[in-house]
């Protein structure tokens, strides 16, 4: 069996999540091939986040940045949080420009930016103790 050529995505788990730093070409095959290794290390890890710092990427066309976020649904779809991180102001202006799509990506200026939202979306507040007293709830 041949070994693959297609390149891979770097990734680490840190913090309960799993970072991806992206800073070769995207393409049809590195997608596919990241997609798999990000949905293993997902299910292996078990982490409840899932970052791509986009921030070594000087271009990202519509159909590169479409793949993506599919692969931050399927992340999602997995149970992970998914945050896309570094994308540059030329970057994102050119693809709004081209009509991609923003609703609803979580989305941070940078990697400590990203943590820090993942560290928002996951507190969950805890119900008060007054309601917890003697075993009842308001509801």
């Amino acid at each position: 069996m041949a070994a693959s050529t297609v390149q891979r995505i770097p990734l680490q788990v840190a913090r309960g999540c799993v970072v991806a730093s992206i800073q070769i070409d995207l393409g049809a095959e590195v997608l596919r091939q990241f997609r798999c290794d990000l949905l293993e290390c997902l299910q292996t890890s078990q982490a409840s986040g899932v970052i791509l710092d986009v921030s070594g990427l000087e271009v990202i066309d519509l159909e590169d940045y479409n793949g993506l976020l599919r692969t931050m649904e399927m992340a999602a779809v997995m149970g992970a949080i998914p945050v896309l991180s570094g994308l540059k102001p030329g970057v994102v202006s050119a693809l709004i420009d081209l009509g991609a799509e923003a609703e609803g990506v979580n989305a941070a200026l940078t990697l400590d930016d990203a943590f820090r939202l993942l560290d928002e979306i996951r507190d969950i507040p805890e119900l008060p103790e007054e309601a917890m007293d003697n075993g009842q709830a308001s509801g």
